[in-house]
């Protein structure tokens, strides 16, 4: 959950700083982040259930890329190029976090 704040607050504060008048706000800055926490998390436990190789796992974090493209394109009439570039930057930061999340609590990155 820390890492999830965090992530969405540095989502936030990008979006923020970016576009002060823009229609990203607090709370889809959060569903950029959560639903693909949420997506990852299921497809973890079913693949851990059914004792399928682990590999899938890491693919799952390029919906922390669709899912913001998505959201992207059905609110905002950015150009793709722009759409591409912010989803990227969500998924970048997503991934920092996961490494200093799991640096400073000394666990393996899932």
């Amino acid at each position: 959950m820390i890492q999830i704040a965090l992530s969405a607050f540095l989502v936030w504060a990008f979006f923020h700083f970016k576009e002060k008048n823009g229609p990203i706000d607090g709370f889809t800055a959060m569903a950029f982040v959560l639903v693909p926490a949420i997506i990852v998390f299921l497809a973890t436990m079913g693949i851990m259930a059914l004792g399928a190789p682990h590999w899938p796992i890491y693919l799952l974090e390029l919906s922390y890329f669709i899912v913001p493209f998505l959201f992207l394109k059905s609110i905002t009439d950015y150009t793709t190029t722009k759409i591409v570039s912010y989803s990227a930057i969500v998924l970048v930061i997503n991934i920092i976090t996961q490494v200093l999340v799991a640096i400073l609590i000394g666990l393996p990155p899932a």
